[in-house]
């Protein structure tokens, strides 16, 4: 690997974590709020819902349309 394939990867590799990450917090604070009303499964649909359109919107934004 040359040295600007290599640096190209590693922040390829970066954004994906981190987008991965930030889609699992919003999940996370979703299925908290959920839960407050739904209870324990409203959880589980919280934190998917809240995952997916974290995930869609921060590629969105990252990768345009």
């Amino acid at each position: 690997m040359t040295g600007e394939s290599l640096v190209g990867f590693i922040e390829e590799w970066q954004t994906g974590f981190f987008l991965v990450l930030g889609s699992a917090v919003v999940g996370i604070v979703a299925g908290l709020a959920v839960r407050s009303v739904a209870g324990p499964p409203g959880f589980f649909a919280g934190f998917l819902v809240g995952v997916l359109a974290a995930f869609l919107g921060y590629s969105y934004l990252r990768y345009g349309r």
